[in-house]
């Protein structure tokens, strides 16, 4: 996992800037170097800024997670977020927490592996009012972006010095700009925006203990939520096993192994035990043209523009995305940038494995199956643009410069794909299908389905009980 090879320049030592996901040493600027695990190792797994958490930067927390929520439930058009249910959501786990109990439940498996979040999250709709599922279900869903979203804004603050560089790789999980016909407000899809914060996890290093335990539990809540968690095993294995400068375990790093390794085995169990399946159609080619195509400039276009199938402007705009990427590129090779080429190095591979997993196991290159990849891309990206420190005062406009550069595109792409038409617009809207339902069970008394979105045939459905009404 170390740097490409170049012309080599000065040593590396453990307090040089390259070494701690910072800038490269000022005797070569922009070229990368190659480097032994022990020092790839203390560029990706940096100690945090000092500091101490004040009452105000918990109250700036709490509101931002909030606004990120709220503009999550904003961004749904047509019947909006609150009064409607997604596919999943509805007909799988909160109808199976109706059924079976919302513990029984956490035990079923679905698409081939365990759900925990999901499944947490509809036990908590189905606790409450029927009629209050809807709003549960999506607020549920958007708070825990936005709490994904602060976590990846902490964890990255010892890689990424500047405030403007953690807010490109953290608002990304608010405002992604692809894939939104499933994503949005979704519980069954929280596992897209999971796999994304667990790359900055494992890369953490929380001086706390509340932050420690914080990490352990997101690891384990995210590898208990997806098995394609199995793409972080040689990131987490390689942090369980290096050693520190005094010789000493990285304790954080085992913790965080066993918790993905934990997670892993449920999912596991799960496959061998029969409880999990999943039909497979092995395919690797439109997972390495999706990930041309689709999953790097996914982020610098957005889905509006892109459009639904690839066709002549698809293309265009690809390869204007890919001129972008090759432009950051050659800035920092360049030196008009400061870049963290261990980090680019790390998020750009695990980009590329994290879509081309699925892609090639189902043989499709569905949509949501970008989220993830594309919010790394723009890690990557970041990770390059990063410009020189505010002490060196030489050229800092023109290192500056791409940084501020790609976040303007980055924001422009936001707002054009902040609220895109989609399935769920049309409904139908969950406070009609309950009160339809209301009226049934008043009628006959047997109970009946709530018909959810998006529409289509055959529909689907939550089954409900006249007395969960």
């Amino acid at each position: 996992m170390g740097d490409p090879g170049g012309r080599r320049g000065p040593a590396l030592t453990a307090g040089s800037p390259v070494l701690t996901g910072g800038p490269a040493p000022s005797g070569a600027p922009g070229r990368p170097h190659a480097a032994r695990p022990g020092e790839v190792a203390r560029a990706l797994f940096v100690a945090p800024p000092p500091g101490r958490v004040s009452g105000r930067a918990v109250a700036l927390a709490v509101l931002a997670v909030a606004v990120a929520a709220a503009v999550g439930l904003l961004r749904q058009p047509g019947a909006g977020a609150l009064d409607t249910v997604w596919a999943e959501d509805g007909s799988v786990f909160l109808a199976d927490a109706l059924r079976e109990g919302p513990f029984a439940a956490l035990l079923n498996s679905y698409a081939g592996y365990f759900h925990a979040v999901p499944r947490l999250l509809a036990a908590l709709a189905s606790a409450l009012p029927l009629s209050a599922a809807s709003a549960v279900l999506a607020v549920s869903a958007a708070l825990c972006t936005g709490l994904l979203a602060l976590l990846v804004y902490v964890a990255s603050a010892a890689h990424l010095r500047s405030r403007l560089s953690r807010v490109l790789v953290s608002a990304g999980l608010v405002v992604v700009p692809v894939a939104q016909d499933e994503v949005l407000n979704s519980v069954a899809n929280f596992h897209w925006y999971g796999l994304y914060a667990l790359f900055w996890v494992l890369l953490w290093s929380p001086r706390g203990r509340a932050g420690r335990v914080v990490a352990v539990a997101t690891v384990l809540l995210v590898a208990t939520s997806d098995i394609l968690v199995a793409a972080f095993v040689p990131l987490a294995l390689f942090r369980a096993v290096r050693r520190a400068g005094d010789g000493r375990r990285d304790r954080l790093g085992l913790a965080l192994a066993g918790a993905l390794a934990a997670g892993l085995a449920v999912q596991a169990a799960g496959l061998l035990g029969g409880s999990s399946s999943r039909a497979l159609a092995p395919d690797p080619v439109p997972a390495a043209t999706g990930y041309l195509l689709r999953a790097v400039p996914a982020p610098l276009v957005g889905q509006r523009w892109l459009g639904q199938g690839v066709d002549a402007s698809w293309l265009l705009l690809a390869g204007l995305a890919w001129l972008v990427v090759l432009g950051v590129l050659a800035a920092a090779l360049r030196g008009r940038t400061r870049p963290a080429w261990v980090l680019a190095g790390t998020a750009a591979l695990h980009s590329a494995v994290l879509y081309a997993l699925p892609v090639t196991l189902s043989g499709v290159a569905a949509p949501r199956y970008t989220v993830a990849p594309a919010m790394l891309v723009v890690t990557a990206l970041v990770a390059l643009a990063q410009p020189a420190p505010p002490g060196e005062t030489v050229a800092r406009r023109a290192q500056v410069a791409p940084l501020h550069l790609l976040a303007g595109l980055l924001a422009v792409v936001a707002l054009v794909n902040l609220r895109v038409d989609n399935p769920r617009a049309y409904g139908p809207r969950w406070s009609a299908e309950v009160d339809r339902a209301g009226v049934a069970c008043a009628t006959d008394g047997t109970g009946t389905e709530l018909v959810i979105a998006p529409l289509r045939v055959p529909a689907w459905t939550v089954p409900v009980r006249c007395p969960d009404l």
